[in-house]
């Protein structure tokens, strides 16, 4: 039988700050404390400081030498960077596999779509949408035989969209939207074209991007007018 190991202190601590971050409790310029953390879960402050390092390094919070850590504040320069990252590299993927693509990870895909569809027409709940979205991005990206690609791939995208602003995700889109947004990436690589493909991805990317980044700038202006920024750009 398969032995799991055992989620350590600082990944569960992680686990809790991503769930909070995931479901709106912490928001972007939220302060973390160390100290109130490991109060909280009744813990050393050891495994607390390394979970908010790791968290830093995965870009879900950031630091200011005076001030600790928060949330991270994304910036409509960031989104934009990120997604134009993701972009690159997914489609990158998918172009190299176009010609070998095989009918089962087409056939997976086509189950994906019509699955979207099915969740508009029966009214599914956000969270099937966005967990269909991924799985459609992770079978794209599993066609690469890199797994470095694949791993920078979804990361860089990820913590904004699964995370950071993932609650943002249901006033940005409609489940119409997402569907069609899905299903031309979906045609594109049905038709094999490695062009077609590689503009197909990434108008996709750039699309979401624009759209968070001017949310993003409307967030920042008004958390800026309450004062409530944590860490300020000076």
């Amino acid at each position: 039988m398969q032995q799991f190991s055992k989620p350590t202190y600082s990944e569960k601590v992680a686990q809790l700050i991503m769930q909070r971050i995931r479901n709106g409790r912490l928001k972007a310029g939220d302060p973390i404390g160390e100290a109130a953390l490991a109060q909280e879960c009744g813990i050393s402050r050891a495994p607390v400081r390394e979970a908010l390092h790791h968290l830093e390094a995965e870009g879900l919070l950031m630091s200011h030498p005076k001030r600790g850590k928060c949330v991270t504040i994304l910036t409509p320069e960031s989104i934009r960077a990120n997604y134009e990252l993701s972009a690159l590299l997914e489609s990158e993927a998918a172009e190299r596999a176009a010609d070998g693509m095989s009918d089962a990870v087409l056939k997976k895909l086509a189950s994906l779509i019509e699955k979207m569809k099915a969740a508009i027409e029966c009214g599914g709940a956000f969270e099937e949408h966005a967990e269909l979205g991924t799985e459609f991005h992770e079978t794209i990206l599993g066609m690469s035989d890199n797994p470095l690609l694949r791993s920078l791939a979804s990361r860089f995208s990820r913590v904004i969209s699964k995370f950071l602003l993932y609650q943002e995700w249901r006033t940005i889109y409609t489940p119409e939207e997402l569907f069609d947004r899905h299903n031309r990436i979906y045609e594109a690589l049905r038709s094999r074209d490695r062009e077609r493909i590689r503009r197909a991805i990434r108008a996709h990317y750039a699309e979401s991007a624009e759209r968070l980044a001017c949310f993003c700038d409307t967030a920042n202006a008004q958390r800026g007018k309450k004062g409530s920024v944590h860490f300020p750009s000076e």
